[in-house]
């Protein structure tokens, strides 16, 4: 039988199969109807002869007791009607032998009628004749209680045959069509239910398509339809944190220039110090200012490498990272968004390493620190913590960005992380900023929260959960 690779196919078949055996089921009853309507017509010849048999020696006895020839002629009809009767009985009951002595009792018994009645026309009937008349009506009568209850036993056994065979036609039919059921529901269901298992493994980060594992034309198209989605919304998403990622280095860039201007005037005092006094000057000043330089433009590399990086695109990739190293590079980036006297307390343990691709997560710390600069005033406080911690779900490293601003209303706290969702005035920000941090925690595989209350500050909170390729330095707590 060839594959069916359709699921209207498979459906069209599983309700084929129904219809069959709802067929087959009415074909079953038809048969074991027409099978009782024969018994109970064969139980209905065995009553019409005894009817027969007890309506002649009704008669008969009738005739003895009255001397009409009315009742005599009516005793040898019925006779011969039952004698008619006979041949019908079905050869169920009792042998052959008790249906010929039956059938010759019954003759014989017709023959004493027509003799009495031949007798009483010419004269007295003989004793002999009454006596084996008694006999043989007697016989037969009994001969017809008997074949009687014969054929209600061979009836009752017949319709218990036939609920027997009802009960376990149905039950069969049950059996089939849920057989059936399960078939087709499982060959439907189950590719259904695989599409479903990896759309959840789509959402926690640990693939981005989806595999053909159904050769049912349909669930192959729903998978490359779903297939195509995911890559138009991965595009779409690579696009929205790309811009996001621009609007973080525009943002960064007065910053950056402030920070590079520093070096440069330090090496530019340097340089003419060393112009304007290279004859006169110590060979000892002079390697300290040289050494003052080559300091500067080591400083200043170190700023322009941690800009190029954050903005070069890079294929998503997890590694175990220094966090400590990774949150001063983030601060050092961010130092000019910041109130010249914010105070930033950087809570993160040296050894403490995070399993997570380098520059989306720098994107993270980036967002949330800006984040929490917006809204703290002067002389406002922002912490940065991280710990290990172990949950059902496995390993992980916690990492919290707190601040004591104004905090978020209990309105706005379901929307905080949708996208161009932003309480800031208009102009003055994306919305952006958390929703890609949503995004890129989620490609992770881990989780971020909020807690905040109106005036007590608002505290971030990024879980990381550890791959299968890297373990912590650090013991969980």
């Amino acid at each position: 039988m060839p594959k069916l690779q359709s699921l209207h196919a498979k459906i069209l078949l599983g309700y084929c199969l129904v219809g069959l055996l709802f067929v087959a089921l009415v074909v079953s009853s038809l048969i074991n109807f027409r099978r009782l309507e024969t018994k109970i017509a064969e139980q209905q010849h065995v009553a019409d002869f005894h009817d027969e048999v007890r309506y002649a020696r009704r008669m008969e006895k009738n005739y003895l007791l009255y001397r009409k020839n009315g009742d005599l002629a009516e005793a040898i009809e019925r006779a011969n009607n039952a004698v008619g009767l006979i041949k019908l009985l079905p050869p169920q009951l009792s042998d052959t032998e008790v249906q010929a002595d039956a059938n010759e009792m019954l003759e014989r018994y017709r023959e004493l009628l027509i003799e009495m009645a031949n007798a009483d026309r010419h004269g007295k009937v003989s004793a002999e004749v009454m006596d084996e008349l008694l006999i043989t009506g007697s016989r037969m009568l009994s001969l017809g209680e008997k074949l009687d209850a014969e054929a209600l036993d061979l009836l009752s056994e017949a319709v218990q045959t036939h609920h027997r065979n009802l009960r376990w036609t149905i039950l069969a039919a049950i059996a089939l069509a849920l057989a059936a059921g399960v078939l087709v529901t499982r060959s439907v269901v189950k590719p259904l239910r695989t599409i479903e298992t990896s759309l959840s493994r789509v959402a926690t980060g640990e693939t981005g398509r989806l595999d053909h594992t159904s050769s049912d034309i349909e669930v192959g198209s729903l998978t490359d339809a779903i297939n195509r989605t995911l890559t138009e919304l991965g595009e779409r998403q690579k696009a929205i944190t790309r811009s996001s990622r621009l609007v973080a280095l525009g943002t960064m860039l007065s910053g950056v220039a402030h920070e590079l201007n520093n070096p440069l005037s330090n090496i530019s005092t340097s340089c003419q110090i060393l112009l304007e006094e290279q004859d006169d000057m110590p060979p000892d000043i002079r390697h300290d200012l040289l050494t003052q330089i080559d300091g500067e433009v080591l400083r200043a590399q170190r700023i322009v490498s941690t800009l190029l990086d954050f903005a070069r695109e890079r294929q998503y990739e997890r590694v175990q990272t220094p966090l400590r190293q990774l949150v001063e590079e983030v601060l050092q980036l961010t130092r000019s968004l910041t109130p010249p006297d914010a105070i930033i307390l950087d809570d993160v343990p040296e050894v403490l390493q995070i399993d997570v691709d380098r520059q989306r997560f720098q994107q993270v710390l980036i967002n949330l620190l800006q984040n929490a600069a917006g809204v703290i005033g002067s002389g406002g406080q922002i912490r940065i913590s991280a710990r290990r911690e172990l949950r059902p779900e496995g390993e992980g490293t916690i990492i919290a960005v707190e601040d004591n601003g104004p905090g978020i209303a209990p309105e706005n706290l379901p929307r905080i992380f949708d996208p161009f969702f932003s309480t800031k005035p208009v102009g003055k920000g994306t919305g952006l900023g958390l929703f890609i941090v949503h995004e890129i925690v989620g490609q992770h595989g881990g989780t971020v929260s909020v807690e905040s209350e109106p005036g007590q500050g608002c505290r971030f909170s990024v879980h990381i959960p550890d791959s299968n390729s890297g373990k912590n330095t650090e013991t969980p707590t």
